[in-house]
């Protein structure tokens, strides 16, 4: 640092010479009064030591913009975008959430969206009748369902519980559920035919729960649904379960639903939770179709990634939303 010294008759005067010659840029360091001359004409002084500091120009302060206005219907598109919800239902969303009042926050748009998804989803978390049918799609994982129903049951109910399979013409499928028989020891019965079944029947009365694996039919397989629904009919206590995927639109979940209409649905079980990119499209099914969830798969370990159906956990697969979403959902 570099130090500068003036003499001027006073202070004032002193820090004025300063000050015209190097600016704001002046600071004091030292300052020292005397006098100077003969007895006779003395005269007062001031000396000065000062250094000087780099300035920056001040930035000029601006009136900071106002924040934009909350988008409350730009907030809502995204987040009926990022879960999936299928658009015939953007509308009734819309005007369910939005339309109540005017000058809504972020806070107020989730809550009241989430409100709207959830109304009218119901849930079940108990197979009571001893025969479970399993119904589906091609696809859906109903055979790798149907294993970890039946070890949910036997661990965590301590159920005694057999599988009874259909579908014994495709040997794909029939060695598929062969091998899980042998892998997690769960007695297994086939049926063939009406005459088998009829000599199954008697034997499968020794178990709290049979879990029933059906063929999984096209359009095209009329006839050979016609002969499986009259083997359905020869058992009594039975429920039926429609195993879907969350991978599928909400149009063919109806559409499963609805070729399934011969059979009294009981609840659904939904699959591949983990492969979707949003459960909107599960949860207006669920609205639609007025059936309650029953399992929910995530995976296809066994007897893991199974769990069951909670709003709580259904929670945990929105997206997009700021707001704890557990505080209005707690887990059991």
């Amino acid at each position: 640092m570099e130090f500068l010294d003036l003499e001027a008759s006073d202070y004032e005067s002193a820090l004025r010479q300063a000050r015209s010659t190097y600016g704001n840029a002046v600071r004091i360091h030292t300052r020292k009064d005397f006098t100077k001359g003969t007895t006779l004409s003395k005269q007062k002084r001031c000396r000065i030591t000062f250094y000087l500091v780099d300035q920056k120009p001040r930035a000029v302060e601006q009136e900071s913009e106002p924040a934009p206005a909350f988008d409350a219907e730009a907030c809502l598109q995204k987040l009926l975008a990022s879960n999936d919800v299928p658009p015939a239902l953007h509308a009734s969303a819309r005007e369910q959430v939005l339309l109540s009042k005017a000058g809504h926050t972020q806070a107020e748009v989730e809550v009241g969206l989430l409100q709207y998804l959830f109304e009218g989803v119901q849930f079940e978390d108990e197979i009571a009748a001893r025969f479970a049918v399993f119904v589906g799609a091609a696809g859906v994982g109903k055979t790798t369902t149907l294993i970890k129903t039946a070890l949910y049951l036997r661990a965590r109910k301590a159920r005694k519980v057999a599988l009874l399979t259909l579908d014994t013409n495709r040997i794909g499928s029939l060695g598929q559920i062969r091998q899980f028989a042998r892998e997690f020891a769960l007695p297994l019965f086939e049926a063939p035919s009406f005459k088998a079944l009829a000599g199954l029947l008697p034997e499968l009365d020794a178990y709290d729960h049979v879990l029933v694996d059906t063929c999984a039919f096209s359009a095209k397989d009329e006839e050979q649904k016609m002969r499986q629904n009259a083997l359905l009919a020869m058992i009594h206590e039975q429920s039926t379960f429609l195993v879907v995927s969350a991978t599928s639109k909400e149009s063919d979940l109806s559409a499963q639903l609805q070729y399934f209409s011969d059979q009294r649905m009981k609840a659904v079980i939904c699959t591949k939770l983990d492969e979707t990119s949003g459960i909107g499209n599960l949860l207006g099914f669920a609205r639609k179709s007025a059936l309650p969830l029953l399992f929910l798969a995530d995976g296809r370990t066994i007897p893991d990634d199974f769990h069951i159906a909670s709003a709580s956990y259904l929670m945990t697969h929105l997206k997009g939303f700021s707001l704890d979403l557990s505080q209005f959902f707690p887990a059991n």
